[in-house]
């Protein structure tokens, strides 16, 4: 498996201008030379939102395989390997795409292409609709890359369900910087009387997406209105309440376990996804027992991990611990930072608190920074060499100090792991790594460089 195709390479469209108004008009034009494959590929769950995609789409694409419907999944950005983007099932098995079968779609895009320039996201996105219109399955589980409206996986019209997680700011530079900017974006893959599951979002979010939704008759499932989350803290199960009667005719409320995802945002992703399964059980019928057999199996990597690798060898006190997380949002990192808390407030023993910060340039923002501000009991800031464009840690640091925020500055994440050792001489570490999806890449890179 390779981290990046042979065709399209990010870096050498970078200087192109591309009109992004006009994604798909280039778009149909290469699908109508490929025979149009995204009208051959079976019904689509459609996923939007800022935080909480990724993990969504794996639990509603676990559910339906363990009840024996054939189904793939699209995601991105990719951690390793550029393959983990398109997973197929094969015979019962989710897999990603292999090397030769990826290569030869890639290869036949490129050749469609060749007079039309796209976007690495267009491109891949195109041969993912190739391979997915080949497999087969029942279902098609589909993350947006970015945005709604604009994102090339709107291209589809064979939506059984669509989902808006919780919205945020981010990518404001393409998206608005506004949230009723970014909300009207994220709605528009909403489709007429397809059922749209909405998770929790602020006030001005909730009023444009019900606004547009009312416009194209859509039927919406919002949170708190039409089903509702209750954690139940003794026995660390949590219930969820189908309000709605065109939810509660198939079923009133279903317990659940743990999620086997760490983080109270992760019972919102799950409500979330469970009532999307919920909500197409006249076409797709889901045993209690698949729900929960999901919820309690489910695996999406670089949220809220564990890392237990050679990394840990750098600390002086063995019960030290390294975590990693994607976030790189305010969403997100209101979510690690509620994490974190909930640990601090368990712990009988003192440990010291590091966060660990790297960002892709001009991404670092200061409601990122503070969320973490009298929880972490330090900051470091490191340049991430894996990122394409890294913002210098001396940036990430100004814009700490700028707003009374004391950061200390590290050359990369090795440097990071040595600093915090010399801090905790006396006490364990507890490091959590975010804000670069490619941190998380290089955790794993540097851990083979260490000697066993």
């Amino acid at each position: 498996m390779v981290y990046l195709p042979h065709w399209p390479i990010p870096s050498s469209l970078g200087n192109k201008k591309i009109n992004y108004e006009a994604v798909f008009e280039r778009a149909k034009i290469v699908l109508n030379r490929l025979g149009n494959p995204h009208l051959r590929m079976p019904p689509i769950i459609h996923i939007t939102g800022t935080n909480g995609k990724g993990s969504t789409a794996s639990l509603i694409n676990k559910i339906l395989n363990l009840s024996g419907y054939k189904t793939d999944l699209y995601t991105s950005p990719h951690l390793h390997h550029c393959n983990e983007r398109i997973l197929l099932n094969k015979n019962g098995n989710i897999l990603p795409i292999s090397d030769g079968d990826l290569y030869e779609i890639m290869e036949i895009v490129r050749l469609a292409s060749e007079d039309i320039d796209l976007t690495f996201m267009e491109a891949f996105t195109i041969g993912a609709f190739v391979a997915f219109s080949r497999n087969k399955a029942d279902l098609v589980v589909m993350e947006v890359g970015m945005g709604g409206r604009l994102d090339i996986t709107n291209i589809v019209d064979n939506k059984i369900a669509t989902i808006i997680t919780p919205i945020s700011f981010d990518h404001i530079e393409y998206l608005g910087n506004s949230i009723a900017r970014i909300a009207f974006e994220k709605s528009m893959v909403m489709r007429k009387n397809v059922n749209m599951i909405v998770g929790p979002q602020p006030k001005e979010a909730s009023e444009i997406i019900n606004i547009i939704a009312k416009d194209q008759i859509v039927p919406l499932f919002n949170y708190d209105i039409d089903y509702r989350l209750q954690i139940i803290e003794d026995n660390q199960e949590f219930e969820i309440e189908f309000i709605s009667p065109r939810l509660s005719k198939y079923k009133k409320n279903i317990i659940l376990p743990k999620p086997n995802l760490l983080g109270e945002h992760q019972y919102i992703n799950f409500s979330v996804a469970v009532t999307t399964i919920i909500s197409i059980s006249d076409k797709f019928p889901v045993h209690d027992n698949y729900i929960k057999k999901g919820i309690e199996n489910v695996e999406w990597s670089s949220r809220i991990e564990k890392i237990n690798n050679n990394l840990l060898k750098v600390f002086s006190n063995k019960l030290s611990e390294i975590w990693i997380d994607g976030a790189h949002n305010e969403g997100g990192a209101f979510a690690l930072a509620k994490w974190l808390l909930s640990l601090k407030e368990m712990q009988k023993e003192k440990m010291i608190n590091v966060v660990v910060v790297g960002f892709s340039r001009n991404k670092c923002k200061i409601n990122f920074l503070e969320k973490f501000v009298n929880i972490a009991d330090y900051i470091i800031a490191v340049r991430v060499d894996g990122e394409p464009y890294p913002e210098d840690s001396s940036k990430i640091v100004d814009i700490g100090r700028n707003a009374g925020i004391e950061i200390i500055e590290g050359e990369d994440l090795l440097e990071s792991l040595n600093i915090a050792n010399r801090i905790g001489q006396q006490n364990p570490i507890r490091i959590l790594i975010c804000g670069s999806l490619h941190l998380a890449r290089d955790v794993r890179k540097f851990s083979s460089f260490l000697i066993n």
